[in-house]
């Protein structure tokens, strides 16, 4: 059957990894369509994102249920990327076209509170009817749906709210009852993660979204995301740190990688916080980003030597037990062999600590570098 069909599948990867192309007639892949990263981007940090096949394919899955406003649910663990591809579809819309509101519930979020914010972005458009202005749409995001309080008849009641807007596109005016609102031109979109907040979440409610699972990115995408990051901020810096920065990002994962799938480090009762997601390899390049050239010029050892500083505020600062940190260093001394040139005694020589206080202290601009005495701290 295979054989016969004269629109070829392609051999490798998973169908995930293709759209089909009417123009052609064939299956392409994700990476085809995927946008160059915008290297002049100025924002914060935490707004920063590198296109890469998972973000387009999820822009074309925001786009066809934003056509329909059919409702999206994003599910998965803490630092998944959930929310970030939400508040990154967001900034490609039209602003003329489609608006936004976000909430963010918690187990204090109650229906009253939910209806509140949601009347407060829709206007009055005529009669009983409310929306966004004329010719537009409203994506009403909610993040962390499943956070409320589970109440006696196991529900919660912003998502029974939820569940009425979307069947019967009405709400009750709180303090007349007999009048009711009728909502128009409204999509909601939301994430949960399904190890926090309540483990069940209502079916009638649910069963309106499009439920999307999230895992973590593998090795190959999170190498591409942040050394594009690193290697853009250190084109400032000589030869010899640029040549660094994709091998810092490839040693923050390989222990990142080592931390995460070890059952050593896996959270129990006594290590409840040992917790380790995708934003620990953010914060540790977000602030290898605080590097400045003026204090690397042909000093690559501290700029290594910064990195070290780094995993370790990030990492070993939470560990409880010497065991579970002799074998973080050892997945440190993994990683570094990724810096061959760089010597393990030099690396992890103490005192290790970087600030850029001292260098306020002193009477200069803030500057991130190394505390060369403890006495300096005093």
């Amino acid at each position: 059957m295979r054989s016969m069909c004269k629109i070829k599948f392609p051999e490798g990867g998973l169908c995930f990894d293709y759209f089909f192309d009417p123009a052609t007639l064939s299956y392409e892949p994700w990476n085809s369509k995927v946008e160059p990263f915008n290297a002049d981007f100025e924002g914060l940090f935490q707004n920063l994102v590198v296109p890469t096949a998972e973000t387009t394919r999820q822009s074309y899955i925001l786009d066809v249920h934003r056509s329909i406003d059919k409702g999206v649910l994003y599910i998965g663990t803490a630092g998944t990327g959930k929310t970030t591809i939400l508040k990154d579809y967001f900034t490609t819309l039209d602003s003329e076209k489609v608006i936004n509101a976000t909430m963010n519930f918690n187990s204090y979020t109650d229906s009253k509170a939910l209806q509140t914010i949601l009347q407060g972005n829709v206007d009055k458009r005529s009669g009983k009817i409310l929306g966004p202005a004329a010719g537009r749409h409203l994506i009403f995001f909610m993040d962390d749906l499943n956070m409320p309080t589970v109440d006696d008849y196991g529900t919660q009641s912003p998502l029974c709210l939820i569940r009425q807007i979307i069947d019967y596109e009405i709400i009750f005016d709180r303090d007349h009852l007999e009048e009711q609102y009728i909502l128009k031109d409204i999509m909601f979109a939301a994430c949960m993660n399904p190890k926090s907040g309540s483990f069940f979440v209502d079916l009638r409610t649910t069963r309106h979204f499009t439920q999307i699972a999230l895992g973590v990115p593998e090795k190959e995408i999170l190498l591409t995301i942040y050394q594009q990051m690193l290697v853009r901020h250190f084109q400032g810096f000589d030869q010899q740190c640029i040549n660094v920065a994709p091998k810092l990002v490839s040693a923050t994962v390989n222990v990142f990688n080592g931390l995460a799938l070890s059952p050593q480090f896996a959270p129990t009762a006594i290590k409840f916080h040992y917790q380790f997601n995708m934003r620990d390899v953010a914060k540790i390049v977000q602030n290898l980003m605080l590097a400045q050239p003026s204090s690397y010029k042909g000093n690559a050892t501290g700029l290594v030597r910064m990195w070290a500083h780094e995993c370790h505020r990030v990492w070993l600062d939470r560990l409880l037990f010497d065991e579970d940190r002799a074998m973080y260093m050892n997945y440190m001394r993994n990683g570094i062999k990724e810096l061959v040139e760089f010597k393990e005694e030099v690396v992890f020589a103490e005192p290790l600590i970087y600030t850029s206080f001292i260098s306020m202290c002193k009477g200069h601009e803030p500057s991130y570098k190394p505390v060369e005495e403890m006495d300096e701290l005093k």
